[in-house]
């Protein structure tokens, strides 16, 4: 799709500033797909709305996903196809220099809050039989072990691996006040272990928590393996300060 050299154009369907100018029409728009454009989603609605009900729009999504489905399941037992889809994904990785840094097309992004809120009310809201039938999938798939296959060490670990998420999401400026990048050089540690946590049943949150947390170079935290590098007496202390 052509991008316009100027600013002075506006997009034909939204009015916002068009970067883009169409092959056919020769029209400019402000988006290079015009799907994303508001002005085409909105018109695109007002379509819907006045040719379909609600419940004609429903009946037909139900159909669209169910043919979808079947035609990707067939898709996925082709063996070739599967392999042509996955080299071409590894050519296009490679093809932008690798999926880290600047090369991941999410860099520098964010979600809006707006967008946020409304994931979390969907997740909230969804039937929890959704939940349920994805990890039996997993599980039928072996990408996943059912809890009563599961050790209570390996319960315990998944519990602190939740709380631990959560802290490093919210107070990642605490953990990692001098702003290390995690990953190959450095690697999140639980001060206290997992391991002595389990031995001396001290509950998950407290090992998740985030006083418990911090960046250490990767050989450190790999020569400290099971010991603890505080006390749990110290770090009961720093939670209730927190």
């Amino acid at each position: 799709m052509p991008k316009l050299t100027n600013t002075d154009n506006t997009c034909y369907l939204c009015g916002r500033q068009a970067f883009y100018i169409s092959y056919n029409s020769k029209k400019p728009r402000c988006e290079e797909k015009i799907n994303r454009c508001p002005g085409f989603i909105a018109k695109a609605q007002e379509s819907r709305d006045r040719n379909t009900t609600p419940e004609q729009r429903r009946e037909h999504m139900k159909r669209m996903s169910i043919n979808g489905n079947a035609k990707l399941s067939e898709l996925h037992n082709d063996s070739n196809w599967y392999a042509k889809k996955s080299e071409n994904i590894s050519l296009a990785v490679k093809a932008r220099g690798g999926h880290q840094g600047i090369n991941n097309p999410m860099f520098g992004k964010t979600h809006k809050q707006e967008s946020k809120e409304k994931q979390s009310n969907r997740a909230q809201h969804r039937d929890h039989i959704c939940y349920q039938q994805a990890t039996l999938t997993k599980i039928e798939n072996g990408i996943a072990v059912s809890k009563e296959l599961k050790s209570e060490k390996d319960l315990y670990n998944e519990s602190i691996d939740r709380f631990t998420y959560l802290s490093w999401q919210k107070h990642q400026n605490i953990i990692n006040p001098n702003g290390y990048k995690r990953g190959k050089e450095y690697e999140l540690d639980h001060k206290i272990s997992k391991t002595y946590g389990f031995i001396h049943n001290i509950p998950p949150a407290i090992i998740g928590h985030y006083r418990n947390l911090e960046l250490i170079p990767k050989a450190q935290n790999r020569s400290k393996r099971v010991k603890c590098s505080i006390s749990l007496d110290e770090l009961i202390e720093q939670i209730v300060k927190s």
